[in-house]
C-alpha cells in the first residue's frame, strides 16, 4: 500500500484469505504428521501428503525410495533409491503393500508423498524371519520382529 492510501476492500480481503490459510495450515500440519492410522495392524504417519497421482492397488507400478529398520533397534536392514514394484502383487511384504496401496482404513499413497510406518511381524517376515544364514540362525530380520519403514512415492508408472 502507499503511505496513507487504504488498501481496496478486495486486496485486502484476498490479504486476509491469504493470512487465514497459512494460520490454519500452520495449525494442521503438526497435527496431520502426527496422526497415526491403524491399518490391518500396519500403524502409518502421514509425513507429507502427495499431490500427484495415487496409487491403485492391483493395477499401478510404483517407483518408491524406502528404508526398513528393525522396531526393537532401529538398526537399518534394507534401503533402496529408485525401487520398482507392482502394488498388490505380492512383489513385497503384505505391510509394504499397505503403506503404499492403502486399504480400507488408510487411503493409497499419492506421488510426492512420504509416510513412516511400523509393519508388524505378522505382515512383513514373520516367525520365518528374513536373511538368516543356512542353519536359520543370524537372521538380518530375526523371526517375530517388527519393522520400522519409511517411503517416498516418487512416481505411479
Amino acid at each position: 500500500t502507499l503511505a496513507g492510501v487504504a488498501p481496496a476492500p478486495r486486496a485486502l480481503a484476498d490479504t486476509r484469505r491469504a493470512t487465514m490459510a497459512k494460520t490454519i495450515v500452520g495449525a494442521l500440519a503438526p497435527l496431520v504428521a502426527a496422526r497415526a492410522r491403524a491399518s490391518d495392524g500396519v500403524v502409518i504417519v502421514e509425513e507429507t501428503v502427495g499431490r500427484g497421482v495415487e496409487v491403485l492397488a492391483g493395477v499401478d507400478v510404483v517407483k518408491v525410495n524406502y528404508t526398513v529398520a528393525l522396531a526393537s533397534s532401529k538398526a537399518r536392514v534394507d534401503s533402496a533409491k529408485f525401487f520398482v514394484f507392482g502394488v498388490g502383487a505380492g512383489e513385497v511384504v503384505e505391510g509394504f503393500d499397505a503403506i503404499v496401496g492403502g486399504d480400507g482404513a488408510t487411503p493409497p499413497m499419492r506421488v510426492g508423498g512420504a509416510r513412516k510406518a511400523v509393519v508388524p511381524a505378522g505382515l512383513a517376515y514373520g516367525d520365518r524371519g528374513a536373511g538368516c544364514d543356512k542353519t536359520g540362525n543370524a537372521c538380518s530380520i530375526p523371526p517375530g520382529e517388527d519393522l520400522e519403514f519409511t517411503v517416498e512415492l516418487l512416481e505411479v508408472k
